[in-house]
Formats: C-alpha cells, sequence, structure tokens
C-alpha cells in the first residue's frame, strides 16, 4: 500500500461492535475514507460486510464466548445470592462500561495480532468490552503512528463513566465518584484515571469531538492535542424532499408535524421530562394550535400518557431512508436531551433541511443557531417551548429559508468530503 503526501493514506478504524444506531456512523467513515485511501475496519467481532474487515475474535471463538457467557453468568447470579456478594454501585445514569484500564476486556496481545501492515494512522471510535488506554499504549508501541481518538460519549476522558452529569472531578483526576456512591478521594476512579493519563501522555494522540466535548476533554488535562470534528452523516440518504407532497400521501396536509426520537421516562439523559414539561407549556400558551400538532415518534416503545391532549403517532422500525423522510415530513425536530455527546438524530434533522430545537449542549452547541433552529437553556423547558412557538409562527418564507441554511450549514460540517478532509488535515499536523 502507498503512503505519503498526496497518496493514500493507510487507515485502520477500530471500533468495539457494530450494533444499531451511533454505530452506523462507522460504516459512514469507512465510505468516507476508503473513497480516497485504503481502510481497514478492526472489530471485536467477525461480521459479514463488504468493507475490508478484521477481527479480534473467530466466528468458533465468538460462538464458544457466547456459550460461557450464558453459563458463566449463571453461575455468577447464583454465587451472589446465595453469598450475598455486594459490589460496589454504579449508578445506571453514569453508564460505566469499565473502571480498570490496566486490564482491557480483550487482550492487547490479541488486537497486536490482528495489526499486520503499516498503517499511516489509526482511528478509534467505540472502546467498550474491547480496548482500553493500555490497548492505545500498546498499539501505538508497535506502530509508533498517530492515534485519533473520535469520541462517542465522555468515556475517555473520564475514570470509567461515560456521562458525568454535574459532576466536576475530571477536572480533579476524579476520585470521590458520585457514580459509585464513593466519597474516598483516591477511589477506583482516581487510580484508572491517573492510570490513564500515564498511557496517553505517552502516545500521539488526538482527542476529536464537538466543541461541548472538547470544553471537558481539556479540563481532563488527559490529551496533548485536541481537535473538532463532527458526526459523519451520509447526506445522500438525508436530504430535503419535497414536505407538502409528503404530508399529502400521509394525511397531514394542515398539520404541524413535531418529530422526536423514542423517548424513554427512565433514560434521565434524554430529557424525558423537560419535553414533557415543555409540551404541555405549549398546550397552555397555545391552546389553538393542540389540534393541529402531530406527535411523529420514531419507534414503537415510547409512551406518552402525559401528553394525551396531542394526537400520538409512533413510526415503528425504520430503515434510514424512512427515517430521513419522516424527518423531511416534520416541521421541526424536537432534541430534548440533556446529556449527549450528539444526539446524532440532531444533525440527520438539519441535513434533511428541517429546523430543530435543543438544549444547549452536546453537538447542539455547534450545529443550531437563529438560522438552523432554536438553542434552548439548558434544562430550561419553558425556553423549549418557547423556541417551538417561534419556529411554529415564522412565515413559509422565513421557513423556505431556514431550510435551505439547515442543509447548507450540515454540509459544511458533516459531510463525508468534509470528515475526509478534516481527518487528513489533523493527520498531517501531527504525523
Amino acid at each position: 500500500m502507498e503512503s505519503g503526501i498526496n497518496k493514500r493514506l493507510n487507515i485502520l478504524l477500530i471500533n468495539s461492535f457494530m450494533p444499531r444506531g451511533s454505530a452506523t456512523m462507522v460504516e459512514d467513515m469507512y465510505k468516507s475514507l476508503s473513497e480516497k485511501h485504503n481502510v481497514d475496519l478492526l472489530l471485536k467481532y467477525p461480521i459479514k460486510s463488504t468493507m475490508s474487515v478484521l477481527s479480534v475474535y473467530s466466528r468458533f471463538e465468538y460462538f464458544f464466548l457466547r456459550v460461557s457467557r450464558f453459563f458463566l453468568g449463571k453461575f455468577f447470579r447464583l454465587k451472589n445470592l446465595l453469598f450475598r456478594v455486594n459490589k460496589s454501585i454504579q449508578l445506571p445514569q453514569y453508564h460505566f462500561f469499565g473502571i480498570n484500564d490496566a486490564n482491557p476486556p480483550v487482550s492487547s496481545k490479541k488486537v497486536l495480532k490482528k495489526i499486520q501492515k503499516d498503517y499511516d494512522l489509526i482511528i478509534v471510535f467505540f472502546w467498550q468490552d474491547m480496548i482500553t488506554s493500555k490497548t492505545l499504549y500498546d498499539i501505538y508501541q508497535k506502530t509508533k503512528k498517530p492515534i485519533l481518538l473520535i469520541s462517542a460519549d465522555m468515556f475517555p476522558m473520564t475514570g470509567g463513566c461515560s456521562y458525568f452529569w454535574d459532576c466536576d472531578r475530571l477536572e480533579k483526576s476524579c476520585g470521590k465518584c458520585p457514580g459509585i456512591n464513593s466519597s474516598d478521594e483516591n477511589d477506583i476512579t482516581r487510580k484508572n484515571f491517573l492510570y490513564k493519563k500515564n498511557k496517553l501522555e505517552n502516545i500521539n494522540c488526538v482527542f476529536l469531538g464537538n466543541t461541548w466535548m472538547n470544553k471537558y476533554a481539556a479540563k481532563s488535562g488527559l490529551f496533548k492535542k485536541i481537535d473538532i470534528i463532527y458526526p459523519i452523516i451520509d447526506e445522500n440518504v438525508f436530504k430535503p424532499r419535497d414536505k407538502e407532497y409528503l404530508k399529502k400521501q400521509k394525511n397531514y396536509t394542515g398539520k404541524i408535524i413535531l418529530f422526536f426520537g423514542a423517548v424513554n421516562a427512565n433514560e434521565e439523559r434524554k430529557g424525558y421530562r423537560y419535553l414533557v414539561e415543555a409540551l404541555q407549556l405549549l398546550s397552555e400558551k397555545r391552546p389553538e394550535l393542540v389540534g393541529k400538532i402531530v406527535l411523529l415518534v420514531a419507534g414503537n416503545n415510547a409512551d406518552l400518557p402525559e401528553l394525551s391532549g396531542f394526537s400520538v403517532e409512533k413510526t415503528g422500525y425504520l430503515t434510514f431512508d424512512q427515517l430521513a423522510e419522516c424527518y423531511a415530513v416534520s416541521d421541526i425536530f424536537l432534541s430534548p436531551s440533556i446529556q449527549d455527546a450528539g444526539p446524532m438524530m440532531l444533525n440527520q434533522s438539519l441535513l434533511c433541511g428541517t429546523p430543530a430545537v435543543a438544549f444547549d449542549m452536546g453537538t447542539a452547541f455547534d450545529i443550531l443557531n437563529s438560522q438552523t433552529g432554536y438553542l434552548a437553556k439548558f434544562r430550561d423547558s419553558e425556553d423549549f417551548c418557547n423556541g417551538v412557538i417561534s419556529l411554529i409562527n415564522k412565515s413559509e418564507e422565513e421557513l423556505a429559508f431556514m431550510s435551505k441554511e439547515c442543509r447548507i450549514q450540515s454540509l459544511k460540517k458533516y459531510s463525508y468530503k468534509v470528515f475526509r478532509d478534516g481527518i487528513v488535515r489533523i493527520y498531517n499536523e501531527v504525523k
């Protein structure tokens, strides 16, 4: 394989697994980069794909691991029940995937065995259940090539959690972790944070996130270099369509369509209660609008008893093309998340030309403005409601202008070309 300036780069893209949702972003990364460069995708388990895929485990090993985990899981549940084993409490909203970087879920040796080519750079996305900072250190010792960390959440910058809420302990090397109900300055999260710091400071790596994430990554002090990269989305799938035609086709003519992702009252970070409060306020402030509004909800999982006064329609399972059509038929996308690196749906909506309302956090911090939607004050349901009303009140001319701006501004941030050019720029700065 060739490498060098103005030649095809040899890139290894590492991702722990390939579920639905955010992980499809990895496929988009692969497609974008492989247009101009040579790319291999390294996963934990094998998959059927047209991409050039390497896997740490073989199909036989994968089957054996699944069977082993099934029986081991039953054994440890019985052991805990019989002997009342108490583990440290991990509060679910913090999303801990591991608090011991010194012992990666997959041994470094197994990962290194799969790295046989001379790559120019390595990109890492999902870490969970596969690698830790030790793995990154070992990869760097073998390759001596820059490692670009595209962060899917806050895990790379903490002592173990993926979402830290109002905790500022990462500025103090963690410890006293509220996520495990700890009052100990030198608890396991402090030890893990310092271990992570020791490994990362000896690696030529770059943390890549949006402005909101990068602010916290800088406070952690873990990274020598921090840069911006935006979520990549297939602009040929997520694109504007004829809204009026779609509305007529779906019997939505004359309706105001508010679209949002399936919400779960138990998933606090997705902002369910703020969404409910905002829409209840809307019904109080503008009761004449309630009969015109249709709440279009992605998926079937959402139960919205508090919003029974509105017309609610659930989409069921959606392919990406169907999801893009839902954005396009909608007048406003609602994104009430209060702890999220994205959310990805916000970016997808704008690419489809549909303005959005979101809180001042995550990717919204970079992409929402007066021309693309409304950026509400953080955790302020009334301001979120005001944002929805302000967009509903806009004239057809204003909305047409916003729709065009949503598309134009989005393409400048997360098209395939912009992502690819961004990766090459950052590589050239650190190689």
